[in-house]
Parts: C-alpha cells; structure tokens; sequence
C-alpha cells in the first residue's frame, strides 16, 4: 500500500563525502570531528542555503542535499569544492579534508522530509568515483548545465556502478579546473569563521527565497576582495518558458509550438540577467494542470512563462503570459499575428520579439524589487540596479550620483563586468548629454571601462554596445559597425544592442536601416530613452518623414522634460510641415535649454557631412540662426 506521506519529484541529489575520513580519525578523533562540524556548519549549511538547496541529512563523514535545479547544485558543488580548497590553505597537511561530490538529475521519492530511490544511490556511486576535491556528475546533470557554465566538463564515458543494472554516462570537473585560475587553489581570503562575526554586525541575514547577504556602506571595504555578485537566480531572476499549447486542433501542428518554446528558451539565455531553465528540464510539465507555485518550486524558477500557439489559414497567432510563479499574479502578456509565408523565419522573429519584450520586463521587475529595499541594506547588484534606473531620468544630477553608485560597485566587486559597463555608459551619456566640461576626455574614459569590461567578460553585450556609440563619436566608424555587429551576434533580442547598431547606421548614412532597426527596438521595448529618441527623430527628418518626427518626439519630449536636444529636431521637423508656430515656440524651448548652443557641432557625428548641412538647414528654416 503507498506510503500516504510519501511524494515524488524531480530532483538534483548532491552526495559528499570526506575523502580518507577513516585514516584521519585514527589519528585525532575529536579534532577531525571539531573540523568536520566546522565546515559543515560555517562553508556547506551556508552555501547549500544560498542556493536554495535543502540539507537531507548528514551521515558520519558525508552529506546528502536536494536542489530543485540543476545549475544551482553545480554552482553549489563548485562553491563548495573551492571553500574547501581556501580553507585547508593554512591548514596542516595531516589535518586536511577534501570533499568527493557527486551529482545526480531524476525522479526520487520524498517521505517524512527523507529522499529514497534510485537517483539518490546512483549519486552516492558518482561520489564514489570522485577524486579528493573533484566532482562527478551524470550526463542527466551535464544536459541541464553544459551551455550554463565556462568550466571544463571532461567526459569520463560509460561506467558501471555497484548494485546499478545499467551504465551511467559520466562528466567530472577536477580540483585544478575548479580553482579560481584554473591550476591551484584560490588566493585565500578572511577566515569563514572571521567572516561570521563581521557579518553579524554588517549584514542581514535571510530573505524569502533563501539566506542572501547585502552589503552596507561599512562593510563594501571588506568585501571588495572576495565579494561576488548573486546570480540572476539568487536575485530572483529565474525564469521557466512552459511547453506552449497548440490550439490549432491539428496535433501535427505540435512542431511549431515546441520549436517556438524551446527558440524562446533559448533566446532569453542570453540575457545574462536571467537564470532560465533548460528546455528538457520542463518537458515533464507538459499538459499538467498544476498551480504556478508547485511548478515553480519543482523547477525552482520564479517567474514562469506561458502561451499558445494558434494557426488560422496562412496566419499565426501567438499569445504569451509571464506569471510570478510565488502568487500566480500575471505580470505581463501580449499576442502576436504573422503571416505563414516562412514558418520557421516566423517562429524566430516571433521568438525573438517574445524574449526580447521579456527581458525588459524582468529586469524592470528586478529594479522596483532593488528600489524597496533600505537603502543602507544593498550589495552590488542590487545597487548598480538603483543606478541603472536612474539612468531614466536624464539629467546632470541623475547622471552623477548614478557614476557615484557605480564606481562603489567596480570597488566592492572588481571584477563585475556588468559595473564597468554601466559606468562607461554614464560616462558616454554625460559627454553627449553636454553635461561634461571634457567631452571628449569622457568618451575616452568610456571606451576605457568598457574595454575593461569586456577583458573580463567578452560577452558583454552592453560595452560592446557603448563601445559602437563611443567610436562612432570619435569618427572610427569601422570600429563602431564592427562592435555594433558584435553586440546583435551576442544577443539579437537584447534592446541596448539593437539601439547601438541603429545609431551607428544613422551616423554613417545608412537612414533606412536605422529607422528599421530602432523601431524593431521599440517594439520589444516602448522606453528606448532619449539619446535613441533623439537618433530616431533625425533619422525621420532625414528620411523627410516629418509627421512620424513630430509624433515621436512630441511624446517623448513630454516624457523626458529635461532632455537638452529632443526639442531642436522636433521644431525642424515643425518647419518642415509649415507649422511655422510650433517651430518657433520649439526653437525657444531649445534655447532655453540650450543656451550656448553651437549649429556647428550639432551633427558633426555624421560621415557625410552633407547629412549635417541638410539638419542645419532644417533647423533655419524653424528660426535658429
């Protein structure tokens, strides 16, 4: 008969064990078991917690965990195997402990707060095979994390595991690959036990979702060795895209809905914003009715993504939800109609556009969550959060106590490229916003730290971006295309990349593209800002689409008051039309704004300058003389 307490579900079961735990108790008993419950209680209780693991039990020298995700119990194995490494550094050779890890994806069964079955014993038998600070996992774990992480997997094959009827493929991550330079054990840093005492007066402790520290001004000096910003899951930025229904009442329609599931999945994964769980991870939900909550803490994903797939004759639509998997609240949802000409080209675009207007949504959401919290209670993350959303309002002081956050963040994490990125953007903004004393001195600092940022992370979408907005300010267009192009490779749904390469192909004449490529931006994203509003406006008069200048920038010019230029193109765009008032009540705006404004410079951007003498006469025709 079932056992009626018992239940099933997914799971990643970490096993570790002490390698030679016998040899060191013959040789001091107590001091080996202080030791053991030291690092249990100061290293693994903590980062088990941080990344939402649960401690099954501990028996004699090992320990059992459960994660609901696969990435988190790799990063949570890593963590472990390199505090290991940092805390043995000034310890005695002969009193050393090294954990065995192994690592198992599958079904298990859960009575009375225990975990039973199979997965459980094929994860002791991976631990086994370990070498003293190695890993081992499956190729089930593998799967879910292979394009998650730059570590080097080493495929071991197919072994054979004691009281286990079939092979089990095998990965192991050695303890040279798991140290931070990839050939011995990270540098050391402040005792765990130090660490603890300083963090009870610094930090807080827990939040909902798991045991997360935050960083206070006193405190940034101390971590800015060793800090390291949360993940996108430890922020809470998980997200799970749910096999999409197909309602077109032909089940040999299910291609497209789960090409277009598995094309949005992976289109979100590049946004390093987000934790997104792999397409196979969530095959087992399909056509389960289930509550947002139980799904989202089986697949331990935040938010969930939702939709439906219907085809009527040569059309498609497509209609998407995104639901806060804690509460079941809808959060956001669209519909998208497409014609059938090319369906896979439609299933792209449509996923792309999908992935795209998510993004902005998770990380607006990310935002307002950093905005409640005190603001004396931040770490890194979280403040370069606050200093990004200042970035909405742009104006001088906005810009300068954003530059101020930003730089705490590069000192309290060093080696966060997101920050210097960030930074090199407010620089690039202070010098075309004519903000700056020393313009060209700021665009030379923003090439700087974007460079940095991308020598830390080459995937940076952001400095790339800056940096094809920076060169193409210093008239190296070539360089300014080729970052442009290498942003859009890196993620063509991301709004900053799209925004960069339409201001490049403004500045060097290629008009129509521009306006292409910036309204596909819009349409993922409504609040481009308003150095794009402003390309954007000059290209419609360029193109002499005056009526769409005027629409634009009347909106947005509302929207962003202070904005020092928007006024200018919008009364050009006045004069143009014969709205001979309008033109001038714009130009007076734009003097008011722009007391020292120089014609000559105002397009100088441009590689033709016949573009720039074709703005300047625009801007005669509404009175600027």
């Amino acid at each position: 008969m079932p056992d009626p307490v018992a239940n099933r579900r997914l799971a990643t079961i970490l096993v570790a064990d002490v390698d030679g735990y016998s040899r060191l108790m013959r040789a001091d008993e107590e001091g080996t078991l202080v030791d053991l419950r030291a690092h249990i209680a100061e290293l693994v209780a903590p980062v088990v917690e941080r990344f939402h693991g649960r401690i099954v039990k501990t028996v004699g020298d090992g320990v059992l965990v459960e994660f609901g995700s696969a990435v988190e119990a790799v990063r949570s194995a890593v963590e472990l195997q390199r505090g290991m490494a940092e805390r043995n550094l000034e310890v005695p050779a002969e009193r050393r402990q090294a954990f065995r890890i192994g690592l198992h994806l599958g079904d298990i069964i859960v009575s009375d707060d225990d975990v039973f079955g199979d997965t459980v014993n094929v994860a002791s038998r991976l631990e086994a095979l370990a070498e003293p600070g190695s890993i081992i996992l499956s190729a089930s774990v593998h799967e879910q994390v292979r394009d998650k992480f730059a570590l080097p997997f080493r495929l071991q094959g197919w072994r054979s595991l004691k009281n286990i009827d079939r092979p089990i493929q095998v990965y192991a991550l050695d303890a040279a690959a798991l140290s931070e330079n990839g050939s011995r054990p990270a540098p050391r840093r402040a005792p765990l036990r130090r660490l603890a005492l300083v963090a009870a007066s610094l930090m807080a402790a827990v939040v909902v979702g798991g045991a997360v520290f935050y960083l206070t001004d006193r405190g940034a000096a101390t971590a800015s060795a060793g800090f390291k910003p949360r993940s996108p899951a430890e922020a809470g930025l998980s997200v799970a895209v749910l096999m999409f229904t197909n309602q077109s009442g032909d089940a040999a329609q299910d291609y497209f809905s789960d090409g277009l599931t598995e094309d949005i999945t992976r289109a979100l994964g590049r946004f390093k914003e987000l934790t997104v769980i792999s397409y196979n991870a969530v095959l087992p939900f399909r056509n389960k009715e289930l509550p947002p909550a139980e799904i989202g803490r089986a697949l331990n994903a935040r938010y969930l993504v939702s939709g439906s797939v219907r085809r009527m004759g040569q059309r498609v639509r497509v209609t998407v939800q995104l639901v806060d998997a804690a509460n079941g609240t809808q959060l956001w949802s669209d519909q998208y109609d497409d014609e059938l000409s090319d369906i896979f080209a439609v299933q792209e675009r449509i996923a792309g556009r999908v992935a795209g207007t998510l993004a902005t949504s998770l990380q607006q959401i990310a935002l307002q969550r950093a905005l409640r919290k005190p603001t004396d209670n931040l770490d890194a993350y979280d403040l370069l959060l606050r200093a990004r959303g200042l970035t909405a309002d742009p104006t001088r002081s906005s810009n300068r106590m954003a530059r101020e956050m930003l730089e705490r963040v590069a000192q309290m994490a060093p080696k966060y490229a997101d920050a210097y990125a960030e930074l090199a953007d407010i620089y690039f903004q202070r010098a075309s916003f004519g903000w700056s004393e020393f313009a060209q001195q700021d665009i030379e600092t923003a090439i700087r730290l974007a460079q940095k940022a991308i020598e830390i992370d080459s995937d940076s979408v952001l400095a790339h971006s800056v940096l094809a907005r920076a060169y193409t300010a210093v008239a190296k267009y070539d360089l300014g295309l080729a970052e442009s192009e290498r942003a859009l490779q890196l993620n063509p749904s991301d709004t900053d990349a799209m925004l960069a390469r339409a201001a490049v192909l403004l500045w060097t004449g290629q008009i129509d593209k521009s306006i292409t490529t910036t309204e596909a931006a819009l349409r993922l994203n409504a609040s481009i800002g308003p150095e794009a509003t402003l390309n954007l406006g000059l290209a419609y008069l360029l193109d002499k689409r005056y009526a769409d200048a005027v629409r634009l920038l009347e909106a947005q010019r509302s929207r962003y008051p202070a904005y020092p230029l928007l006024d200018l193109p919008l009364a050009a765009a006045y004069a143009e039309l014969g709205r001979n008032a309008d033109a001038r009540d714009a130009m007076e705006q734009a003097k008011l704004k722009n007391p020292h404004f120089d014609l000559a410079s105002f397009g100088s951007r441009f590689q033709d300058p016949a573009l720039q003498r074709r703005v300047e006469e625009s801007l005669r025709k509404a009175g600027l003389n």
